[in-house]
């Protein structure tokens, strides 16, 4: 049996007013007796609600203090006040007290008549404890027709939701969507089937993310522009090295070296030589990695309109892949603001970053183009 510091801080984080005050009470005395004799004069008063007076009851139970409890108990009986009747279980349950069968008809003829006189189902509370199992059936029986109760009640609130989020989704409502499988998981966290439909939830949002943008973007002949290049001198400059690359690129092509291949395209990014990096991994397209430098540098060798182009490839290329959307969302926005299409880019970034929140490259970006777009 735990300690009682450690039961008590054992329930801190789902804590009730009641727990945080007997907490805190513990603090200033100690000792669980005065604090019980603290807590029982507001019992006393009548002041406390039924979840208040089942915190202290547990607290008591936990805390040995079985006598008190039950002497608390007989002077509730007296005056005719709502009583713990789980509480009161198992502290006979608790202080080893056998009952007669007199007794227990008894401690059932009281639960009836406050069953009666207070207008609710008393049993619900004497469900919780396991005290009377071994005199009377009646716990037992109604705590399974309890549990087969709330069972049916969670597969009814589960296909309800089931049968909302099926119209959300083809109705193509996506926020109402978003949030029915929030609450669906929420309900039953440990379900794989939920947390794959939120994994295609996902995948299909970021589609209609990219669907939204391309409606509202005019298309790439009407937006293409013309971009300066090298100067004459350093493209003759570069001359015997971008052909030392290429000719070693041939190589390594040939020998399915595709790490040298990817290494030899960085170095002439390195050097701001795009578009002969792009020739490279254009002609070696032989793993995923090549096929997102091959986009990266289209978009810092100022490609924008390629880039478009490369985005739509990659979106049939990697459907499957559940991350995918996102990388090309940002990549698609990327372009278009360097196309001059700065409130579709930042429309299309604000979409990913409330999809993606952590997503720190798009945020920080986005915040960039807010400040800088005309």
């Amino acid at each position: 049996m735990l300690p009682l510091r450690g039961k008590i801080a054992e329930n801190k984080l789902v804590a009730t007013t009641i727990e945080s005050e007997i907490r805190r009470l513990f603090a200033d005395f100690g000792n669980p007796a005065l604090v019980a004799e603290h807590l029982l004069k507001r019992w006393d008063a009548n002041v406390l609600s039924d979840e208040d007076i089942r915190g202290i009851t547990r607290f008591m139970i936990q805390a040995n203090l079985h006598a008190a409890l039950l002497i608390q108990i007989r002077r509730c009986l007296k005056r005719d006040m709502r009583v713990p009747w789980s509480g009161f279980a198992e502290a006979l349950k608790q202080a080893e007290i056998k009952l007669e069968p007199l007794e227990v008809d008894a401690f059932f003829e009281g639960l009836n008549s406050q069953t009666i006189s207070f207008d609710s189902d008393m049993m619900l509370d004497l469900v919780e404890s396991t005290g009377l199992d071994g005199y009377d059936p009646r716990p037992a029986d109604y705590r399974h027709k309890r549990t087969l109760f709330v069972r049916h009640q969670h597969a009814e609130k589960r296909a309800d939701l089931m049968r909302r989020l099926e119209y959300a989704r083809v109705n193509r409502l996506i926020s109402q969507e978003k949030r029915l499988l929030d609450e669906l998981q929420a309900f039953d966290p440990s379900d794989p089937e939920l947390s794959r439909e939120k994994n295609l939830f996902a995948f299909r949002e970021a589609q209609e993310i990219v669907e939204n943008a391309l409606a509202h973007s005019p298309p790439k002949s009407e937006i293409e522009r013309k971009f300066s290049r090298l100067s004459p001198d350093v493209q003759e400059a570069a001359k015997p090295i971008i052909q030392a690359v290429k000719e070693k690129a041939k190589l390594a092509t040939q020998q399915g070296a595709e790490s040298e291949i990817y290494d030899l395209a960085l170095m002439l990014i390195f050097m701001e030589l795009h578009e002969d990096g792009v020739a490279i991994l254009e002609e070696n397209r032989s793993s995923q990695r090549i096929d997102w430098l091959l986009l990266e540098t289209l978009i810092a060798g100022r490609k924008f309109a390629a880039a478009l182009g490369e985005v739509e490839k990659l979106e049939v290329k990697y459907a499957g892949d559940p991350e995918s959307p996102f990388a090309l969302t940002y990549a698609r926005a990327r372009a278009l603001w360097g196309l001059g299409e700065t409130v579709t880019a930042i429309e299309l970034m604000k979409s990913l970053t409330r999809v993606r929140p952590s997503y720190r490259s798009a945020t920080t970006l986005l915040q960039q183009w807010i400040e800088e777009a005309p």
